[in-house]
């Protein structure tokens, strides 16, 4: 039987009320539980289930897992107060994108509008100068992300969002603060030249298979150091996108290539891979992977 929409709104909301008044030690809690996810990322090559580091109520859960989500809900409006939790943007990623990062663009283009809600919550909630650093990338990971399912869904049915156009990330689509962005606008401009952050490189999804797969629920600023680090080690554990198999000869993503100069702000590239790996490298050769623009649906 199918619950009505509330409950799962109930659900969210009860989680992100729990997220502002847990304690410091529950907090470490949730690392703790990541790490584990990520070793079952790992070992089983797939990605984990959604908001896994939230603790809810036994009920609650009850509830979520038993009822079936109806992906036609409605976005309630949203204050600049409560922003920040991103919970609409969650359930309409929960409601559309699987734990494995495959897009349901076909089901978010009979919803459009509940899609035009949300871009209309970004551009009511622009960051301020009082915004904290986690608040304001916190902001620009998710429009990316937004925008450019909004680029895909506007020209759905295609096979890859190269297809669109020639240079996709260039079209200028995007209306924000009185200005008109592209998505390279946001990565480049808003993004890299404000923030020594190589990882948001793993959070950005590009709507195409060799991405870094989309996360099914919002990158949120009490969280961010945490989901990046972990969207970045996630990133490195997937087999179809790094090849480690040989210590000496590895086969890593043009992710690597394209942004080198990103990874190596604090040392080489085997450095920041390093990292985010148990298994060290020493001076391997390195060659690039081709990237596939086949859409992530």
């Amino acid at each position: 039987m199918k619950a009505p929409i509330f409950i799962f709104n109930l659900f969210l909301l009860s989680a992100c009320g729990e997220q502002n008044t847990e304690s410091e030690s529950m907090v470490q809690e949730e690392i703790v539980i990541d790490s584990a996810q990520e070793q079952t990322f790992i070992e089983e090559n797939r990605s984990t289930e959604l908001l896994p580091d939230i603790n809810f109520s036994s009920e609650l859960m009850e509830l979520a897992v038993n009822s079936e989500v109806d992906t036609k809900t409605s976005v309630t409006e949203t204050t600049a107060l409560d922003f920040h939790l991103y919970t609409n943007y969650s359930l309409f990623l929960h409601s559309y994108v699987s734990s494995k990062g495959v897009v349901n663009y076909k089901g978010i283009k009979t919803n459009i509008e509940l899609l035009n809600s949300l871009i209309t919550d970004f551009q009511s909630n622009y960051p301020a100068t009082d915004w904290s650093r986690n608040e304001s990338l916190s902001y620009w990971i998710n429009a990316y992300n937004l925008f450019t399912i909004k680029l895909v869904v506007d020209n759905y049915p295609t096979s890859s969002i190269t297809n669109i156009t020639a240079k996709p990330w260039d079209k200028q689509f995007i209306q924000l603060n009185g200005e008109t962005l592209s998505l390279n606008d946001i990565e480049h401009k808003k993004i890299r030249v404000k923030y020594n952050e190589p990882r948001i490189h793993f959070a950005l999804n590009c709507a195409s298979l060799s991405c870094p797969q989309l996360l099914n629920k919002a990158f949120l600023p009490s969280k961010l150091d945490s989901q990046l680090t972990r969207k970045t080690r996630l990133f490195l554990a997937d087999k179809s996108k790094n090849d480690f198999s040989n210590p000496s000869v590895i086969r890593i993503s043009k992710l690597f290539d394209w942004y080198k100069s990103d990874f190596e702000k604090k040392g080489s590239l085997i450095d920041f891979i390093n990292t985010y790996r148990a298994e060290r490298l020493s001076d391997p050769s390195i060659n690039y992977l081709e990237y596939s623009w086949d859409l992530n649906d």
